[in-house]
């Protein structure tokens, strides 16, 4: 789903307010996420269905990733996806997921409908909600399900299941669960050790995300535009880092031959060490510092 540029940040949109919608694009996210669950009404989600292609193909059109959240429930599920797939959906992310099986039905109803509408089969990913503690010890199964692209935390339902407040007391370890699963399956994770109401990209957010990166995660939800600028700034190299990789990365290559390891500031750099300098600096981009932190 990420292909070779991570998505850091994905932004929800309510799928029926078309104020919001029609200025997605310029929010700098790096895919956004049409939402038909929690925040559309009961009374208006059949409108924002019949509305949700065209918001697609217009979205898709901008050179934007566009993924929509839908509905709990077979049923209701089913209806969303019917109105979601078509040109321009990336992936559908699924609420409440704990059950590998349904995870593999709606998988199934994806085929169906990319093979009814000339889509390329597989072309639609899914990414599954974390939110609450049972899903935790199902996340390698929801992971191994065909089509899952990534792992997802839903901080404020999971906070709910438990019963206490969304802080970082209780969903860093969630973080690192999912972290975890999805590095072993190849998928993305999102997930911040803080409640998504945080709204603003103040310093509260700012550590989580950084938090997040270091946990191993890959990106974040955003459930409001303030927060993208600081997610997206949190996993960007950091100056210092790309300066320690290069140098790592400088006296790897100059090594004497069939070294094995060698002395870097005060750092005993093998094989792995030198790996993780080389794939910093590629995600700096070709080793600069330019657009670093």
């Amino acid at each position: 789903m990420t292909g070779s540029t991570p998505w850091r940040s994905l932004l929800f949109v309510p799928a029926d307010n078309e104020r919001l919608l029609s200025g997605a694009h310029r929010r700098g996210a790096h895919a956004l996420v049409l939402d038909l669950e929690d925040s559309v009404s009961e009374a208006g989600k059949e409108a924002a269905r019949q509305k949700l292609p065209g918001h697609l193909v217009r979205l898709a059109a901008l050179d934007q990733r566009v993924t929509v959240r839908v509905n709990s429930g077979a049923a209701e599920r089913e209806r969303d996806l019917r109105a979601a797939v078509g040109p321009g959906l990336r992936a559908v992310v699924l609420p409440k997921a704990e059950d590998p099986a349904e995870v593999a039905d709606a998988a199934a109803v994806l085929t169906a409908l990319e093979r009814e509408r000339g889509l390329p089969e597989g072309s639609v990913g899914i990414v599954p909600l974390i939110e609450s503690p049972a899903a935790l010890f199902a996340l390698p199964a929801l992971a191994a399900v065909p089509r899952v692209r990534g792992l997802a935390l839903g901080s404020e339902d999971f906070s709910l299941c438990l019963g206490v407040a969304p802080t970082p007391a209780v969903l860093t370890e969630p973080c690192r669960w999912i972290a975890l699963a999805a590095a072993a399956a190849g998928v993305a994770s999102y997930a911040l050790p803080v409640s998504l109401a945080t709204l603003d990209g103040g310093e509260e957010l700012t550590r989580a995300a950084r938090q997040a990166r270091e946990l191993g995660v890959t990106g974040a939800l955003c459930v409001h535009p303030a927060q993208v600028a600081a997610v997206n700034a949190a996993w960007l190299p950091s100056v210092p880092e790309v300066s320690g990789a290069r140098r790592i990365a400088d006296a790897w290559r100059a090594r004497e031959r069939g070294a094995g390891a060698i002395r870097v500031d005060g750092l005993m750099v093998d094989a792995p060490v030198a790996r993780r300098a080389l794939d910093l600096l590629a995600e700096a981009g070709d080793g600069g510092a330019e657009g670093t932190r």
